[in-house]
């Protein structure tokens, strides 16, 4: 796989890695890509979702590093019935942080397993996941994380 993983070759390996290993996981129904505007995000069939947004490349001396955000989202439900307490309300909204919380921390810990020499690939940062609390137009939830990862550059300076 490194020998494959290089300069724009890489581009369709990172987008293909990550959405495999999204749709490998029960709480990510779809993974969709470009911007989040792109998605019919009022399509209630693609929820939970884990969307790929690639945001800048950077050319290092031997590598490239990209940075892509990754929103996974879920619509908030919001039951008629009275809150049972203050804390969780009446919807399930902790229950989607929760489950979005394990697609995004799962993805990290199998990115951080994988290094430049071994997988041709590496994750640079160490990536943070802002909270999403019942946005847009369908109250959706989750996560937005970036993340950064860096791959050989195969054309050289000489």
């Amino acid at each position: 796989m490194a020998d494959n993983l290089r300069g724009v070759e890489a581009v369709y390996r990172i987008i293909e890695s990550l959405k495999t290993e999204l749709l490998s996981n029960p709480f990510c129904n779809k993974v969709t890509m470009g911007t989040l505007t792109e998605v019919d995000l009022a399509k209630m069939t693609i929820f939970p979702l884990s969307h790929i947004s690639l945001d800048t490349v950077t050319h290092n001396e031997n590598t490239l590093s990209f940075s892509i955000t990754l929103f996974n989202l879920d619509i908030v439900d919001v039951s008629k019935d009275l809150p049972a307490d203050d804390i969780y309300g009446n919807d399930n909204l902790v229950y989607i942080w929760t489950n979005q919380l394990y697609v995004v921390n799962r993805l990290i810990a199998r990115l951080k397993q994988s290094t430049i020499y071994n997988d041709g690939w590496e994750l640079e940062n160490i990536p943070s996941s802002d909270f999403i609390n019942k946005e847009m137009e369908n109250m959706l939830a989750g996560f937005q994380t970036t993340i950064v990862i860096t791959v050989p550059n195969d054309i050289s300076v000489c």
